[in-house]
């Protein structure tokens, strides 16, 4: 075996942390290919890399490009839960890098793929540095730290293969958030019935929310549903429902959190103690959601939390839970429509920008994380709504009526 050539230079750029907010180091950055063992790929797919010391991960493209006017927003697509029991293996033959965490029940691995020898031992180096650094394996909670947004790279190339073929009405895809969760006669929509599903029949299934189903699978269950297949039965896959449940909340026309929100909900995570953090929290979302918003943040959020009570069944820790599902529900945070009040000049170098996608895809893991672990505190009716639960203007347009309206022009 050939000796590993230096190690790659680390960019490192500090600030002023605020409370509960990562200061990160980029030991490294690039493009690595990422395995289709498992996930129903057919090839290796080229994918962005960035690595700290807490994690590994991965984008479509690289973050710290300008993106091309009318261009999709280069949201993180998932990554790995470093630790320090990791150990880095290669294959120098097949330019093959494995990194191996003796944790869980049966332990973990993922294998990467680089483009040449040289980028194989960087990446290599860098690796190792990163998990000398990483945080204890003993403190890591959960049994799997691998986390994939796996819809978002199943669907990519295959956009335009669903949208040729939903209809130009979609029942189910690309609803307006008003009509999320409710049809217009009142009933369940596709999404509730799906989130109740994965409630009952789907919280105890291992990898639910991470492991994708074959695209082919979800198209046709939705396709099902439109033809007249409107209730979902027990022994239905929960991958494929789970896979559902994300593509309709990609597909919505509009983020369920705003960018406004996504900036009050970001400060209040910032403060230190945590009695003032939830309070600050609770507060965001009472007073900047839009009811809908907040209504369809909440039932989401209950869901997750569901899912992460089981974490001994399913090995989907809150966090886990919160890295596949914080891409879809927070928007604008990871694609830089809100200020994250950093040091990191975007317009400078490239490893300034690429701290910054980072920082933004690790806020958004932990805004979801602790909307997670205080759910029962934040959405506390007594305390989100008052003593006394608000009264409807008498001017105020109703649910019902507005939920009509709004359908008339989604028509």
């Amino acid at each position: 075996m050939s000796s590993a050539p230096a190690a790659a230079p680390m960019f490192e750029r500090h600030r002023a942390a605020a409370p509960n907010t990562l200061v990160l180091q980029v030991f490294k950055s690039g493009p690595l290919f990422i395995s289709s063992k498992g996930i129903g790929w057919k090839s290796w797919k080229r994918r962005w890399f960035i690595l700290t010391r807490t994690s590994l991960v991965f984008f479509k493209n690289d973050p710290s490009a300008l993106p091309q006017r009318g261009g999709e927003v280069n949201l993180t697509l998932g990554g790995i839960d470093l630790n320090n029991s990791g150990s880095v293996v290669v294959r120098e033959d097949k330019k093959l890098l494995t990194v191996l965490f003796p944790d869980g029940r049966d332990g973990r691995a993922f294998t990467l793929k680089a483009e040449s020898l040289e980028d194989l031992f960087e990446w290599k180096t860098a690796l190792e540095h990163a998990l000398a650094q990483a945080p204890n394996a003993a403190l890591v909670m959960g049994h799997n730290g691998i986390f994939r947004n796996d819809n978002a790279d199943t669907f990519e190339g295959s956009f335009q293969y669903w949208r040729d073929k939903r209809p130009i009405k979609s029942l189910v895809v690309g609803r307006p958030i008003l009509l999320a969760l409710e049809d217009i006669d009142g009933g369940p929509s596709f999404l509730e019935k799906a989130l109740c599903f994965l409630e009952k029949h789907g919280a105890k299934v291992e990898g639910i929310l991470r492991q994708a189903a074959d695209v082919e699978e979800v198209d046709r269950r939705i396709q099902e549903y439109e033809q007249g297949k409107t209730e979902f039965a027990a022994d239905e896959d929960a991958h494929v429902v789970g896979d559902c449940v994300k593509y309709v909340l990609r597909e919505l026309p509009s983020s369920p959190v705003p960018a406004s929100c996504c900036t009050a909900l970001l400060e209040a995570y910032r403060l230190e103690h945590q009695e003032a953090r939830v309070n600050a929290m609770r507060s965001a979302i009472s007073e900047t959601f839009p009811e809908p918003n907040r209504r369809l943040l909440q039932r989401i959020l209950k869901m997750m939390q569901i899912i992460a009570s089981h974490t001994a069944e399913n090995r989907m820790t809150p966090s886990a839970v919160a890295a596949c599902m914080a891409p879809l529900l927070l928007r604008p945070l990871l694609a830089g429509e809100c200020e994250l009040d950093d040091d990191f000049d975007v317009n400078g170098d490239s490893s300034a920008q690429l701290l910054a996608a980072a920082n933004a895809a690790n806020n958004a893991q932990a805004i979801i994380t602790s909307l997670l672990e205080e759910y029962e505190s934040i959405f506390d009716e007594g305390l989100l709504f008052g003593k006394e639960k608000r009264k409807k203007n008498p001017g105020q347009v109703g649910i019902g009526s507005a939920r009509l309206e709004d359908a008339e022009r989604w028509k």
